[in-house]
């Protein structure tokens, strides 16, 4: 492991960089030593490390802990209570149990996957599952295995609708995944908020401003001050298209997987009176059942080709890339030189280990990481 530049002391402000293997290792023990079978802790270390490899910090294992405190609770835990409730042929419903979300979500578009070898298309829905992390994720694994997917999620409510003063809409996530042959895949991952809840929460406690046109106070106006924001809501992302996408995700989850409405999710953070209920939904469709694969391969290489052969914009890195590409790039690196994590996430990580789970050698390995 190496310390990224500029980064401070163990447990201080600062990032490291840590072998992939390595870190998703550390954070699934902690996970196995609250009893959670081993390929769920698996899966949710490694849709945490996922995020951390592509930059998107506000998904990764900083949000290790919380998930730990909830499974600690009796709120969460794997996917041994998973059981399917409806659906047949093609589509699929199942109470996901409270399963941790990445566990669940793993099974659930692994199933879509395999429905639509079968029918051409499957539909997995989820009801009383729990946060999933990056979408972008299940989108991009499907992908991997040849099938076009779309991945939605609703949430705690954090957005205000266009027009209304009050949080009624999580930041429902939507991604959507595309096989490109040589080219790897589209991996669309975007929250239907103009910024990601845990950015507000993050800017809060670091006493940093936010972006204008992201959020509102708790009156409904426009503000940058992230405590405000925390009293209020978050903007959706473009206004009104953007409120219209965040509502579709909601009813998809309520309608398809029988998740609870938004303002009825609690958060994460704070409310361990009682369990998530969120509603996903993860839609598989197989190409090769519309077409020739290598034709359709051939048809989105060289649009692809065509794409990048753009004239880039002035004033831009110079290339011109489609949704996922920047962060497979990213993700090659940290694969490479390891995946950059604030150590405070880490050392936070571990005193949860520590003081609050009573797992000492789950929180000695997560501070391994931290050593030089």
């Amino acid at each position: 492991m190496t310390r990224a530049p500029g980064a401070g002391p163990p447990g201080g402000v600062g990032v490291v960089r840590v072998p992939a293997e390595r870190l998703a290792g550390a954070v699934a023990a902690c996970f196995t030593g609250l009893g959670v079978p081993s390929d769920d802790a698996r899966a949710v270390a490694d849709v945490l490390v996922y995020a951390d490899e592509r930059g998107l910090g506000t998904h990764g294992v900083h949000r290790a802990a919380a998930y730990l405190r909830r499974v600690r609770a009796g709120l969460a835990g794997g996917t041994e209570r998973m059981v399917g409730v409806g659906g047949s042929g093609a589509v699929r419903r199942y109470d996901a149990g409270h399963a941790l979300g990445p566990a669940a979500a793993v099974r659930a578009v692994d199933e879509a996957v395999a429905l639509s070898r079968r029918h051409g298309v499957g539909l997995v829905a989820l009801g009383r599952s729990t946060h999933l992390g990056a979408a972008g994720y299940y989108a991009r694994r499907a992908a991997r295995a040849r099938a076009v997917a779309l991945v939605t999620s609703n949430g705690p409510a954090a957005v205000a609708p266009h027009g209304a003063a009050e949080a009624f809409l999580g930041t429902n996530p939507l991604a959507i995944g595309i096989p490109l042959g040589r080219h790897g895949e589209f991996v669309l991952d975007m929250a239907t908020s103009a910024i990601p809840r845990e950015r507000v929460r993050m800017a809060a406690e670091a006493g940093e401003d936010l972006p204008p046109g992201v959020a509102v106070d708790a009156d409904g106006r426009p503000t940058t001050d992230a405590a405000e924001a925390m009293r209020g809501s978050v903007a959706p992302v473009g206004g009104p298209k953007g409120s219209g996408l965040g509502l579709a995700v909601s009813l998809l989850a309520v309608l398809l997987g029988g998740g609870g409405r938004d303002a009825e999710i609690g958060s994460m953070y704070r409310d361990f009176d009682r369990p998530q209920d969120l509603g996903q939904v993860f839609l598989a469709v197989d190409p090769a059942g519309l077409g020739p694969p290598a034709e359709g391969t051939r048809r989105v290489e060289a649009l692809i080709d065509a794409l990048h052969a753009l004239r880039p914009a002035l004033g831009g890195d110079g290339t011109v890339a489609f949704p996922g590409e920047r962060g497979e790039a990213r993700a090659a690196q940290a694969r490479a030189g390891g995946v950059p994590v604030a150590a405070a996430a880490l050392e936070a990580l571990a005193t949860c280990c520590a003081e609050e789970c009573g797992l000492p050698d789950a929180a000695r390995g997560v501070r391994a990481l931290l050593q030089v």
